[in-house]
């Protein structure tokens, strides 16, 4: 997984347990860093379902990764004294990449990106889908805490014809938008529809369902029997997932 990172420009700061921590576009600038951090996760994805594939013939246990993206301003660099220095980030925005990592065990999937990543990465490079409105940063004060969109990279467009398993993931994609845009207008008869059908779509491209959009169907069903308020920002409140 580092030499993948490398390859794409990343420099990996530190292994926390099981854990990378890895930045793109600094110590070295790259003005394409968010796109770069994206490709070096879906390949680290692609070759880790090699590995399980290798893994499923010689009767050993799957491994799994998940992979928190954000952009966004840190101060790096050398940090410490003389005898005991490394290289580094602090700041707010270096730790959003960790929740993000968390909040893949909610959904079911193996990335999410901020919501900064994704208006940085060209719509026509990547396969992406919203996945939720969340709060990942603290508010300051009595300031509200900021809702966020956070998303879910499926996979690369590449140039030319697209193949139909293509065509028919970036359908569900838009598939899923659409429910999520009528889940948060509080039009939860119509979102449950709509996730329900996505959920198919995907089934039809992966042949397993899809768990974030049985999620939404278990959500959809909490708040046609218990709705929100009317200032309801998006951001679940629901007791039990």
């Amino acid at each position: 997984m580092s030499q993948v990172i490398d390859d794409h420009g990343g420099i990996v700061i530190e292994f926390i347990g099981d854990a990378i921590l890895s930045v793109f576009g600094a110590p070295v600038k790259n003005r394409d860093h968010p796109e770069a951090c994206v490709r070096a996760t879906l390949k680290m994805l692609r070759a880790l379902d090699r590995l399980n594939d290798w893994s499923k013939k010689h009767d050993l246990p799957k491994v799994g990764i998940r992979c928190g993206i954000h952009t966004g301003e840190v101060l790096c660099g050398n940090m410490g004294f003389h005898s005991r220095m490394k290289y580094g980030v602090v700041g707010e925005n270096a730790n959003i990449p960790a929740k993000l990592e968390e909040m893949n065990k909610n959904y079911g999937t193996d990335n999410l990106i901020s919501e900064a990543t994704y208006d940085r990465l060209s719509p026509t490079s990547f396969i992406i889908r919203p996945i939720d409105y969340v709060h990942l940063r603290q508010g300051h004060g009595d300031e509200p805490q900021a809702v966020e969109l956070v998303f879910n990279v499926l996979g690369v467009l590449g140039k030319g014809p697209l193949p139909t398993k293509t065509q028919k993931l970036m359908a569900a994609a838009d598939d899923f938008s659409n429910a999520l845009e009528a889940y948060k207008g509080q039009l939860f008869g119509e979102a449950l529809q709509q996730f329900t059908l996505t959920n198919q779509a995907m089934k039809d491209v992966y042949h397993e369902d899809d768990e974030p959009s049985l999620l939404f169907v278990k959500r959809c069903r909490y708040y046609l029997e218990t709705p929100p308020p009317e200032s309801w920002d998006g951001v679940w409140t629901g007791q039990v997932e």
